[in-house]
């Protein structure tokens, strides 16, 4: 076999696939042969015969008293004789529902019978008129299960088009197309005066696609999608287009929905638009398109000629199925190739590394193709800027000696080494060699989430740049799902693991908490155990907010779990690993990040929010980081642009929860020791700017609690603004206004003279206690009564509270929180159901009981609401006041 030089190729070409012509609805002139087809006279006496057999039948139910009289006049005349179009395909209906005993049947061999008997125009004019028929059972008891009778209604739309886009309307096409000149142009003649209203002329357009401006008329009036059952309309519609024009005038309706995204309607619809059909298929790619097919519509993408059908492959490369669509493409149409894919390599979106790996690839398997190629002096530049910025292979010395020797094993089809990131040895001097990279991935390929590498491997890994590592590995589990193979969870997964970092860990973190439901949630899942497995604290951040703000329960109660044993295996308690995981972002010692932009610098700092607030280098605060400009360092400027984007987009996930947490802590009381304290909070670059903003106590052996705040040069200062000295020994906690008493406000006044805004409300918090008659009980009437929604009732949940166990029916009547060892239920009516607490959006707040124990029956007088000391009094009361407060109006 001879194989073309792929440089010599005609890439303008749309060539037809042999495997699409048993789908293909044939079109006369169109790209693919239209197979030569005659009326088939075994078919035509097959119907005659079977008519003839049911004439009976077809008698009654046309005299039926429920048949439409026009209807009922034109099959008795055909029966006798007399044939009309829509006479015979009364009759055709009427026949074949009493034979096949389905109302929902039709019958090719009607198509062959219709052309012998009456020639090919008729048999046309017959079609355009069949889907105003439908034979139906009259509802009432006329006849029996063995020979039921129907009535035969006119019907105005396609509720019920079974014939002219099934298997019987298909044929009827197909002799058209196949028809003689003679025989074609008269068919047409007559078709033309039966084009009465939108279902005909749809029709008639179908069943001559080459009338363009039939066609063009459907378009301006597309026909509705009710329901899966209408789709046979907007099929009809997609067999028959065949200009650019036509796809313009459709707009939005131009998508492939459900039902409409088969074989037969994409090939088909390929056939007739070749090159505008991209769009088309875009826009289908990007919709609900289910995975089979997806990859029957990326399979029709690549196979179009034209820039923008290879432009289109190449934005969507890391979309599920693209990529192994869009490697044939290249190989279709290689010199394309050359000419868009640097354009689509550069910049820092994932699909674009993809693309500058598959150029690369490319160039390896062609690597005469430069030269002869016919390429723009830009096309040429861009390939020499991707070729020049990749570094040379290491020399065998420099190689981990694990990676010297492998198996000549075939790696995974859709991981080859040429086309992903290239690994770089620490030094970034040189890169791992392709086949040592091939003998990386084979042993990746045995990974598991929660088991180290080999020895071996471990030092291979440790001899490679850990960035340029955690990429490959990225790169790796990208090319996993993007090629389709991600249908059972597997190594392209666990290998992330051993070559992931703390970019790695908030990727993953990210996809798991934006996971939207259960389907494909063994992905995300997976997930988590990789999370454990890299075990950083930005791994482990990633699972608390995963266990905080997924959706899905599952993925919150895996994350919980895992939270579980890494405390253990760290030996802390959950509040302790949640002080200990918090990321610095890559701020300075000073909480802050200098961005470069050349001639110009900017800091970036934090409010008590911990929004970011930037200034330029004259100390002037601007509302936002300016975007590079002209006369700004092209390379250095667009770097600290996008490092602002990413650390502002890693503070905001980790913001509210941090405040929520130190909110908390101050409720609850905890304590730290002074060296936890300076280190975890007082030190850390980021919780620096709110724990600065608060006020904290320290309790010494003995001595009565000092207050005291953070200065801004992180010395320690009392109320007076005194400086003050904090011991080695002793805890500190977040002061509560109960604590601080009489001296809030000048603690308040201080913090105004400095203008410190808080985080949350502390020293502007209230105060609540019990009267001493609700001290002494167990029972608490003070917002009984209250009708809230049900939104707020549970947004208790964000305050430690907990939904009670559900009662009868599913429902919750109460909510609960553990104080002090004791444990506080809050009645509701009428409760709200588990699965769907919004359906009963009002309730209204009972009493509030406590309990002696969670195990304890709260309406037991076995402790007293004065068993709470003053802050967790405060607290309770505080959550309950305020709760009360968004009443629904009456």
């Amino acid at each position: 076999m001879i194989v073309e030089p792929p440089a010599s190729r005609d890439e303008n070409v749309l060539a037809i696939p042999d495997v699409w012509l048993e789908d293909l609805v044939p079109r006369r002139g169109g790209i693919a042969p239209v197979p030569e087809t005659v009326p088939d006279r075994e078919a035509h006496a097959a119907v005659r015969d079977s008519l003839e057999s049911a004439r009976p039948l077809v008698r009654e139910v046309l005299e039926h008293r429920g048949t439409a009289p026009g209807l009922a006049e034109a099959g008795l005349a055909y029966l006798k004789g007399e044939a009309t179009p829509l006479g015979a395909a009364v009759v055709a209906r009427v026949e074949t529902m009493a034979r096949l005993r389905s109302r929902f049947a039709d019958d090719p061999g009607w198509a062959d019978h219709l052309a012998v008997e009456h020639g090919l125009a008729f048999a046309a004019c017959a079609f355009a008129e069949i889907e105003g028929v439908w034979v139906g059972d009259d509802g009432g008891a006329v006849g029996t299960d063995e020979q039921p009778v129907y009535a035969v209604a006119g019907t105005g739309g396609l509720d019920h088009a079974h014939w002219a886009a099934g298997s019987a309307g298909l044929r009827m096409r197909a002799l058209l197309a196949a028809a003689g000149d003679d025989d074609h142009a008269a068919a047409v003649r007559a078709l033309a005066g039966h084009r009465q209203g939108p279902v005909r002329r749809l029709i008639a357009a179908f069943l001559m696609p080459e009338r363009t401006d039939w066609v063009d008329e459907c378009c301006a009036e597309p026909p509705e999608r009710l329901s899966y059952y209408t789709s046979s309309g907007a099929t009809m519609l997609w067999w028959s287009l065949s200009t650019a024009g036509q796809v313009e005038r459709l707009g939005d309706w131009a998508v492939l929905q459900a039902g409409e995204r088969e074989p037969e309607v994409i090939s088909t619809l390929v056939d007739g638009l070749g090159e505008a059909a991209a769009p088309v298929l875009a826009r289908s790619l990007d919709g609900d398109a289910e995975p089979i097919d997806r990859r029957f519509i990326v399979d029709a993408l690549a196979r179009i000629p034209g820039d923008d059908a290879f432009r289109i492959m190449g934005g969507r490369l890391d979309a599920v199925n693209v990529l192994p669509a869009m490697e044939a493409m290249i190989e279709r149409f290689p010199v394309r190739a050359l000419r868009i894919l640097p354009e689509l390599g550069t910049g820092t979106a994932r699909r674009s590394s993809m693309a500058a790996g598959l150029l690369n690839a490319h160039l390896e398997a062609h690597p005469g193709l430069l030269a002869a190629a016919e390429l723009s002096p830009q096309a040429r530049e861009a390939i020499d800027a991707l070729q020049a910025a990749r570094a040379p292979e290491a020399p065998h010395d420099l190689v981990p000696a694990a990676l010297l020797k492998g198996t000549k094993k075939r790696g995974a089809a859709w991981a080859p080494p040429a086309a992903l990131p290239q690994i770089l040895l620490r030094g970034r001097e040189h890169a791992l060699p392709a086949e040592a990279t091939g003998r990386l991935v084979e042993a990746l390929s045995k990974a598991s989430p929660r088991r180290e590498p080999p020895q071996g491997l471990r030092a291979a890994l440790d001899a490679l740049d850990p960035g340029s590592l955690a990429e490959f590995g990225w790169s790796l589990f990208a090319r996993w799902r993007a090629s389709g193979q991600a249908t059972r969870i597997g190594w392209a997964l666990a290998q992330l693991g051993w070559t992931g970092d703390d970019d790695t860990a908030r990727r993953l973190g990210g996809m798991a908490r934006s996971w939207p439901g259960q389907a494909g949630i063994q992905l995300p899942l997976k997930s988590l155990d990789v999370l454990a497995g890299i075990g950083t604290d930005v791994a482990v951040m990633q699972l608390h907010l995963v266990a905080d703000k997924a959706r899905p329960k599952r993925l919150k109660k895996r994350a919980g779990e895992l939270l579980l044993q890494v405390a253990a295996d760290r030996g802390l308690t959950m509040e302790q690993l949640g002080d200990r995981i918090v990321p610095d972002f890559g701020l300075d010692a000073d909480g802050g990040m200098t961005l470069d932009y050349g001639p110009r610098t900017f800091t970036v700092g934090f409010d008590e929010q911990l929004k970011p607030v930037v200034s330029d280098d004259r100390g002037q605060v601007r509302k936002a980081l300016p975007k590079p400009g002209a006369k700004d360092d092209p390379e250095a400027a667009p770097a600290a642009y996008r490092a602002f984007t990413g650390l502002k987009k890693d503070v905001r996930t980790v913001a509210a929860d941090q405040i929520r947490r130190l909110e908390r802590a101050m409720a609850e009381q905890r304590r730290w020791t002074t060296g936890d304290f300076r280190r975890l909070f007082a030190g850390h670059p980021l919780l620096w700017h709110l724990v600065r903003r608060l006020v904290w106590l320290h309790d010494g052996d003995g001595a009565a609690p000092v207050a005291f705040r953070i200065a801004e040069d992180r010395t320690f200062a009392g109320v007076d603004d005194e400086a003050w000295t904090l011991p080695e020994s002793g805890e500190v906690r977040i002061a509560h206004p109960v604590h601080l008493g009489e001296s809030v406000p000048a603690w308040s006044e201080v913090f105004a003279d400095y203008e410190i805004l808080q985080p949350f409300a502390q020293l502007g918090r209230q105060v609540h206690a019990f009267t001493p008659e609700e001290a002494a009980g167990n029972r608490l009437e003070r917002v009984a009564g209250t009708v809230v929604g049900v939104g707020k009732v549970l947004g208790l949940e964000r305050r430690g509270w907990a939904r009670g166990v559900p009662q009868d029916g599913g429902v919750q009547h109460c909510m609960t929180r553990g104080i002090a060892g004791r444990t506080v239920v809050l009645d509701v009516s009428p409760g709200f159901p588990v699965m769907s607490p919004a359906d009963w959006p009002e309730q209204t707040l009972g009493p509030v009981w406590i309990a002696g124990s969670e195990a304890s029956d709260p309406h037991l007088a076995e402790a007293a609401f004065g068993e709470l000391d003053a802050v967790e009094a405060s607290e309770l009361l505080l959550t309950l006041h305020t709760l009360a407060a968004q009443a629904e109006p009456a």
